[in-house]
């Protein structure tokens, strides 16, 4: 979110930003600090100095980043410091903050108002007090009619099922937001050759092939023992996210695709040993010796490795976030599974896989552990190699998908921050004007 405070439209929004932690010393957290209006780090102070200077700045919106996380200060929302509160990005769920439908002298009992949020990562029948603006008379479908109506309060008997306290702020998109169009680019080095893409604009054609070179040299850097016709699936996700269920998939994955390798990260470090025996007992020395491990990567390396895996596998039941985004940027499909309709987490790398143009989520995203199987093995067959170096062709439905992931990067919803921020903005003034 570096990039966020920055962009918010100064004529109508003041920015304050209150850093729950200390400086890590980061160019990220130091440009937060010098694009927001008003920056304090309450790293050391109490709860109730935090609640007061608050109170003090008069603030309208206040925005919950952290939620239920490490560090999150949610006894300042209890306290209601300000008229409207809202969380996103820090925890993908219901804070379960009260109860939506009671008041206290005439104040919400529930100390979250809203979440942000889109109605792949929240579907509307799991919301308490469904956030419908209207209703349209049956025979009347065109928003905008003069039939269109104020949708009354969803009664607490119609609720039994919905989870999610707060109402919910539907962004048009994706809710997750990033910089990677910002602060992730790379230099755009000449270099000598043609492509046989024949439907690419010179440019396009120019920068693909650059990209195909760059993905060439990382792997032979980074693996320069694998042959070339070897397929990388990848997941960076941290370890504890990985369950029985996906880890025998990813187990059968490999074993159907014997020049198939599965990259993961020592994130912990101590997880590596326990998941390399359970594939040593589910398929056996020959799936376990291609379950690889590299340590972690600095954040700016971490993004541009990405390009290196040739396909990336989600763990369905918490998703990836970031590094969803992060994978999606350097142009590595993924494959995912939203197991659950009601649990937000395991359902956020579909809603950024359906953020990117061409309805190229349709690609990505499965219904099952079946399909999930099913489309990993199918992507990886289908991968054809030149014989003199490693560039998937774009014949194949995999190295098509590569390609317009990577040179429509820079059109797509996912990665329009000034757009995101804009709908950001929309949902405060709404929020505001309703309290």
């Amino acid at each position: 979110m570096q990039s966020v405070f920055g962009m918010h439209d100064r004529s109508k929004f003041k920015v304050f930003c209150y850093a729950l932690t200390p400086s890590d010393n980061s160019p990220y957290r130091a440009k937060i600090a010098q694009e927001a209006d008003v920056f304090l780090d309450v790293s050391l102070w109490s709860i109730q100095q935090i609640i007061g200077k608050i109170l003090e700045d008069g603030i309208h919106v206040l925005c919950n980043l952290n939620g239920y996380t490490k560090g999150g200060r949610n006894e300042v929302f209890a306290a209601r410091a300000a008229p409207v509160q809202m969380q996103f990005m820090g925890f993908a769920g219901t804070m379960g903050s009260g109860d939506a439908y009671e008041t206290i002298d005439g104040t919400p009992s529930r100390f979250l108002d809203y979440l942000l949020t889109d109605e792949i990562a929240t579907p509307r029948k799991f919301v308490v007090n469904e956030p419908l603006p209207y209703e349209f008379e049956p025979e009347n479908e065109c928003v905008g009619n003069d039939n269109m109506k104020l949708r009354e309060r969803v009664r607490a008997e119609d609720d039994r099922g919905r989870i999610y306290t707060e109402a919910a702020c539907y962004m048009p998109w994706t809710y997750f937001v990033n910089d990677h169009r910002q602060g992730f680019r790379e230099d755009q080095k000449p270099i000598d050759g043609d492509d046989s893409d024949d439907d690419l604009t010179d440019d396009e054609r120019l920068r693909w092939r650059r990209e195909q070179i760059r993905r060439l040299k990382m792997r032979r850097e980074l693996f320069p023992w694998l042959k070339e016709d070897a397929i990388i699936f990848a997941c960076f996700n941290q370890l504890y996210k990985i369950d029985p269920d996906i880890f025998t998939t990813w187990c059968s994955i490999l074993a159907r695709l014997p020049n198939a390798i599965l990259w993961l990260l020592r994130f912990p470090p101590a997880g590596e040993s326990h998941l390399l025996r359970r594939a040593q007992t589910l398929f056996g020395a020959s799936v376990a010796s291609r379950v690889i491990f590299t340590d972690v990567a600095p954040k700016h390396l971490h993004i541009h490795r990405g390009r290196i895996a040739d396909i990336f596998l989600d763990t369905p039941e918490c998703n990836a976030h970031t590094t969803a985004a992060d994978i999606l940027w350097s142009g590595t499909p993924v494959v995912s599974f939203p197991k659950y309709d009601f649990k937000m987490c395991s359902r956020v790398c579909a809603s950024i896989a359906y953020a990117n143009p061409r309805l190229l989520g349709h690609w990505m995203v499965v219904n099952s552990y079946k399909e999930y199987e099913d489309l990993a093995v199918a992507l990886g067959s289908g991968l054809n190699r030149c014989t003199h170096m490693y560039v998937p062709t774009t014949r194949t439905v995999l190295g098509r998908l590569r390609r317009r992931l990577f040179l429509g990067r820079e059109k797509s919803a996912l990665f329009d921050t000034p757009k995101w921020v804009r709908g950001l903005e929309a949902a405060f003034e709404t929020a505001y004007k309703r309290w």
